[in-house]
Order: C-alpha cells, then sequence, then structure tokens
C-alpha cells in the first residue's frame, strides 16, 4: 500500500481532493472547499498564505487532478480511505456541549470539552468548522455562568483551556468579549487573580492577551484591579515561563494608554518594583523581554505616581541606567524616556551619579545610538553637567557636549 502524496490533500478539508483547483496565490485546494471558504463563509484572503484573493477565479489543476486519478486507480484501497467520513461529528459534540449546559443541577466535569479539545489538535480546518457552528459564543457563555470556586474549577480550566486552543478570529473573540459591557474580560480578570488553580490563571492570561487584541478601546479602559494584581504576580514568580511573562506585559501595553484609571491601579498593584527586579536580574537581556518592560514603565512614568514608585524602589534608577547600551535601540530610546522624566520631576541627581547612569549618558552620546536617545542623554547631561562635574564620580575623560 502507497502512502498518499500529501499534496493531494486539500489544505482545508485535509481530504484527497476530488476536483483541485489553484486560485491567484497559487495555492490549489479541492474546488468544494475553497467555494464553501469564498462564498459560504465569505472570506476574500487565501486560507494558507493569508494573501488577499484580488482574483476569484478557480483555475482546474489539470496535472494534479490527472495524477491522483492516476493514484487512486493504483491504490484503490488507501483512496478509499483518504475520502472517507472522519471519525468525529462538529455538530455532534457541539449538541453534547449544549445538553451538558443545560443539565440540571450542573454536572461536576463535561465530557463534550476534551473532546473537542481531541478534535482540534493541530487543524486548523476543524477549528474553523467549530467556530462556525458556534463552539465560541457557548464556551464563553459556559466561563460566564460557572461559579468561580473549586467544585467548579475543572469545567473552567477545561472552558479557557479549550478556547486557547480554538484560536477564534478577531471577529468572533471580539464579538463575545464585548457582549454585556464586557461580562467576559471581567471574569476572566476574576481568573487571573485567583490563586488557587495556577494552570487556570496562566490559560486565562493567554486569553485576555487575544481578547485584548480584537476589543475596541472602550472595553480596554477602566479594567478591574484584580486584572493588575493577577498580572504582577504573574510576572513576579519565578516559575512563570517567557511566553506567559510576554502574554502578561502585552496586555499591559494594550491597556495603559487608555485611561488614568488603568496606570493607577497598575502601580496600586506594585507592577513597578516587579518590573525593576527584573530588570535587575544579573546579565538578563533578553531583547523583546526587556523591551517590554521598559515600554512599560515609560508609559507609567508619564505620571506621577509611576515615577515615585519608581524612584522609591532602591534600584530603581540602576536598573534602568543599566540596559543602556546592553539590549538595543529600541531599549536605549525607552530607557532615556524614563530617566529623562525622573531627571526632570524627581530629585535624582545624585544617585544617577552613584549608580553610573550618567557614565552610561555619556557613553551613549560618545558612541552614537538612535537619534532620539542620544538627544534626550545630552538634554540630561546638559541640565545637570554643573553639579555632576564636581563629583569625584564624574567621568571627566567623557568628551559630552
Amino acid at each position: 500500500m502507497e502512502e498518499l502524496p500529501p499534496f493531494f490533500i486539500c489544505p482545508i478539508s485535509l481530504h484527497i481532493m476530488m476536483d483541485p483547483v489553484t486560485v491567484s496565490t497559487g495555492v490549489t485546494y479541492d474546488r468544494e472547499s475553497i467555494h464553501r471558504w469564498i462564498s459560504l463563509y465569505g472570506h476574500s484572503t487565501c486560507p494558507v498564505t493569508q494573501q488577499p484573493l484580488i482574483d476569484q477565479t478557480l483555475t482546474p489543476n489539470s496535472t494534479l487532478f490527472r495524477l491522483i486519478q492516476s493514484w487512486r486507480a493504483q491504490n484503490p484501497s488507501t483512496a478509499l480511505l483518504a475520502t472517507q467520513t472522519p471519525a468525529f461529528d462538529v455538530s455532534a459534540v457541539i449538541e453534547e456541549l449544549k445538553e451538558e449546559a443545560n443539565t440540571r443541577p450542573p454536572v461536576a466535569r463535561f465530557k463534550s470539552l476534551p473532546k473537542i479539545k481531541a478534535l482540534i489538535g493541530e487543524d486548523d480546518a476543524i477549528r474553523y468548522e467549530l467556530e462556525q457552528a458556534g463552539a465560541v459564543s457557548m464556551i464563553s457563555s459556559l466561563v460566564l455562568q460557572t461559579p468561580l470556586n473549586h467544585d467548579s474549577r475543572d469545567i473552567i480550566e477545561d472552558a479557557i483551556n479549550v478556547l486557547c486552543m480554538l484560536k477564534p478570529s478577531t471577529e468572533a473573540l471580539k464579538k463575545v468579549a464585548e457582549q454585556n459591557n464586557g461580562e467576559l474580560i471581567k471574569a476572566l480578570s476574576a481568573i487571573t487573580s485567583q490563586h488557587w488553580n495556577y494552570r487556570m490563571k496562566i490559560e486565562s492570561t493567554h486569553l485576555l492577551k487575544l481578547v485584548f487584541k480584537a476589543v475596541d478601546e472602550v472595553h480596554k479602559s477602566d479594567l478591574p484591579s484584580d486584572l493588575f494584581d493577577g498580572l504582577a504576580e504573574i510576572l513576579k514568580d519565578q516559575n512563570t515561563n517567557r511566553a506567559t511573562t510576554m502574554a502578561a506585559l502585552s496586555i499591559l501595553l494594550e491597556v495603559l494608554p487608555c485611561g488614568r484609571k488603568n496606570r493607577v491601579r497598575v502601580v496600586e498593584a506594585g507592577t513597578v518594583a516587579v518590573l525593576v527586579e527584573l530588570l535587575a536580574e544579573g546579565e538578563n537581556n533578553d531583547r523583546k523581554r526587556c523591551e517590554a518592560m521598559l515600554v512599560v514603565l515609560d508609559c507609567l512614568c508619564s505620571r506621577a505616581e509611576g515615577r515615585l514608585a519608581l524612584v522609591s524602589h532602591p534600584a530603581g534608577i540602576a536598573a534602568v541606567a543599566g540596559k543602556l547600551l546592553k539590549v538595543s535601540n529600541a531599549a536605549n530610546d525607552r530607557a532615556t524616556k524614563v530617566l529623562l522624566m525622573v531627571c526632570r520631576f524627581c530629585g535624582v541627581v545624585d544617585e544617577m551619579l552613584v549608580v553610573g547612569a550618567v557614565t552610561r549618558l555619556c557613553m551613549l552620546v560618545q558612541v552614537g545610538s538612535n537619534g532620539k536617545a542620544k538627544e534626550r542623554a545630552k538634554e540630561m547631561l546638559g541640565l545637570h553637567m554643573k553639579t555632576w562635574s564636581k563629583s569625584p564620580c564624574f567621568p571627566l575623560h567623557s568628551i559630552v557636549l
């Protein structure tokens, strides 16, 4: 029995193609599958490349059709298996989910959720079919309707995990997240701050990252303190992996520009101190991670409460200055913005000299960097040159201005 050649398989249906056609991007699909994608579901992009289908002509791939027909004739048993209906039924599992959701009293654990997990696997076609069948909306409702307590934690954990695995489209996620004045956002925020199920906390963080990229700005403002308390704990936890740390930082980057209340609550959650300690950790110069943390600090230090939190930490100035010329031009840019703000509004002139920030500013001017960072460094040196130059700690060998 000869193995089925992978290029005989339709990227949408994952079955052997009966009538292969090629779209304008050069990718070949089974005619029925791509026709449904374009006409029934209203998509205007290629499912594989995500490039726009400016020309929606379906050109028959005669060469591939003849190859498939020849292979089918030579391998009838394998061809039969390749064209058989899959051993699952999306509509059946959705109906089972509905029945379990309506059961009274509520069941301790849903049997349908593990089935949906098994269906999804790495199959993008099944994800799409489940979304079209209403799985995203139904499972989101399940998260909202299930009480957040120890008895129901298995259901909530499975539901959030399935939502993450589904990788809902922006449109589907936006729709469910904005319903009832952002009820799902509030529920996920509460889950992120709970202490009795670490995995559920992490899954909720990853889901919120997707949610905040999808919803309108009005749903990112005036968020509950629970969310920021939970994110600060996740960032502080030494067991948190890089992906989750980046997810937490991504959430902060999305919501901090959306209103003063968010910034105040992030500061009140102790996030500034957590970020300072992360930046000060040894020689950890993970570029994206450092850049994201410095952007968050930049946003927080635009307010007096953020600047106060930074300068109140014994390592605050040193941690930010320590990233100059060590990470990237983008990090230099953000670090100099933070230092300039505290230099202007807070009494940190002596501290900047003691912790080596002034030396790094001089180096930044000498070796060159992106224009804005260099100009800020010159501005800080110009503001306090008279004071700093009198100190024995001042790097006299540096030609600054």
